[in-house]
């Protein structure tokens, strides 16, 4: 059956701006026009003067639903993917956590069996791995009995194990075998990240040279400003400002970045460098104040207080409970950035740099009809997935 429907009547979000009382033509699952005349016959969807943007791309996400992507269990990560997409992701990257390589495979395994077959909620385009090479004075909620050195063995059988799937590995460049850990990504093609790093910007920017070329929740566990030994030192932070081809992701639930950090970014790199992202884990979109941050059996406890995720004694944040949609109106409504800005940061550079920019990220003509309807409050009314209502 054709899958043919209009969507009129609303702000339509394109990333050179918003356009008033724009409308979207969907075709067989992609779009077909962008604010032409509704054809006769065609059903008709009503934006009601609310927001039509392109679906939101989730590039660091843990979980949500009460699941996690590491409970080794298909309905776990169906569950993952169904409560983000019904505030509107329609795509994201599965996250694991510094964990066992026995624990890593197995979780490779079962979200790559939930690629293969899925056809509900917020597709997944691939796997990001956050650790296990991490510094452990820069852990924050990870768990630090699990964190280790690479070798190319280890590096190249997780590689194999995941088939291709693999979009993204972090680690910190001050650990030994970082160069040989850069190389590797490289000749796998997989974006290379600094995340829970204590280097200062002398071997950030050494780590850049070397393929490391995306900062992993920039600000948290990064390093800034300080000294070694007396001396002062700038740091990650520093280091990533003044190399204009680094990209960005920014934790966008209005905890773990206040206001003036997330509009200095904006301003020094730009809505086409930056990501805004959940770092959900498994309480997003619930309501549960006692939680686990990574797999229900041996994962650590948290609690959610002030509406964050943190370790039972406050010494860390261990996770958003966000959705995106929450990280829209943080970045929009409470902290101003321009709508269309905000939707790029939301959609088309996580898309770029997942590589599906070519079908996905933007309202265009021959993309994925990939669509969140929202209303003059920025709360989510309707939810498109390759055309599909969910």
């Amino acid at each position: 059956m054709k899958n043919l429907f209009w969507i009129g009547n609303g702000k339509v979000v394109l990333p050179q701006g918003v356009v008033q009382g724009g409308s979207i033509l969907v075709e067989n699952g992609k779009i077909a026009a962008i604010n032409s005349n509704c054809p006769k016959g065609v059903e008709v969807i009503d934006a009601q003067e609310g927001y039509v943007l392109p679906g939101f791309i989730d590039i660091h996400v843990h979980g949500g639903g009460g699941s996690d992507f590491m409970d080794l269990s298909e309905k776990d990560v169906c569950t993952v993917c169904n409560t983000h997409c019904a505030y509107g992701t329609t795509a994201l990257v599965a996250t694991t956590m510094t964990c066992s390589d026995d624990l890593l495979e197995d979780a490779i395994s079962c979200i790559r069996s939930v690629m293969k077959k899925q056809t509900l909620g917020a597709q997944i385009l691939g796997l990001h791995l956050e650790g296990p090479y991490f510094a452990a004075t820069s852990k924050g909620a990870q768990p630090v009995k699990e964190l280790r050195i690479p070798t190319r063995e280890n590096l190249e059988h997780i590689i194999r194990v995941a088939e291709g799937s693999i979009i993204r590995w972090d680690a910190a460049p001050e650990l030994p075998n970082m160069q040989m850990f850069a190389q590797v990504m490289k000749e796998n093609g997989i974006l290379c990240s600094i995340a829970h790093s204590g280097a200062n910007a002398t071997i950030t920017t050494q780590a850049f040279d070397w393929g490391f070329s995306h900062i992993t929740h920039f600000y948290n566990a990064c390093t800034t400003f300080h000294k070694e030994n007396g001396i002062v030192h700038s740091g990650n932070i520093e280091a990533t400002y003044i190399r204009p081809e680094i990209t960005i992701e920014l934790i966008g639930d209005g905890r773990h970045i206040p206001m003036e950090s997330m509009l200095l970014a904006k301003q020094i790199k730009g809505a086409d460098k930056i990501c805004i992202i959940t770092d959900a884990m498994r309480a997003a979109g619930t309501s549960e104040t006692v939680s686990i941050l990574g797999p229900r059996n041996g994962g650590t406890k948290v609690v959610v207080k002030d509406n964050v995720a943190q370790l039972p004694d406050f010494s860390f944040y261990a996770g958003s409970i966000a959705t995106m949609d929450r990280c829209l109106r943080t970045a929009h409504v409470y902290y101003g950035i321009p709508l269309n800005e905000v939707s790029r940061m939301l959609s088309l550079t996580p898309a770029r740099l997942s590589g599906v920019e070519h079908c996905k990220g933007s309202l265009e003509v021959g993309k994925d009809a990939d669509i969140v309807i929202m209303d003059k409050g920025f709360y989510v009314q309707k939810v498109f997935v390759q055309g599909i209502l969910h």
